[in-house]
């Protein structure tokens, strides 16, 4: 399977956006959990709750097992995203939307994500009009969907 933490999953897995520290030891111990069971986590970003999935898929020791999909390019991420993003093997960059608003090229982002897994796994806030738009996008494919709701 594909799961997106954060954004989804597809046994493959994806994550969204979200700082407090125990929310992201949820997305890390989520995320090890998923990748030890044999699910390909999929998420979006280096930063907050995705940062945690990376984190949590990488303690499982299966690299294959993870992918990163960034909405912009590489040198569009933070200097701590970008070193934490050199210990991923599969790192998919979108430079083609440097040029849009963060928000658009996460949007965008989310479609492809979702194409490419069967479960989506969201931490959200009620707020969270990205998040909560990729929830109904996934839906709509028919996707397992999982929000939690932090607020």
């Amino acid at each position: 399977m594909s799961s997106l933490m954060g954004y989804g999953i597809n046994s493959n897995h994806a994550w969204t956006h979200v700082r407090s520290y125990s929310i992201s030891r949820l997305g890390r111990l989520s995320a090890y959990a998923l990748v030890l069971s044999g699910n390909h986590v999929y998420t979006s970003g280096a930063g907050g709750t995705h940062g945690a999935a990376i984190r949590g898929a990488l303690r499982a020791e299966r690299p294959d097992l993870l992918t990163v999909v960034l909405p912009q390019s590489m040198s569009k991420q933070t200097r701590d995203s970008q070193a934490l993003l050199k210990k991923v093997d599969d790192v998919i960059a979108m430079p083609q939307n440097d040029e849009m608003s963060l928000d658009i090229a996460s949007r965008i982002c989310n479609s492809y994500l979702l194409s490419q897994t069967d479960q989506l796994i969201s931490f959200a806030f009620h707020e969270s009009t990205t998040v909560i738009e990729a929830t109904k996008e996934a839906k709509k494919l028919d996707m397992l969907v999982t929000v939690l709701f932090l607020d």
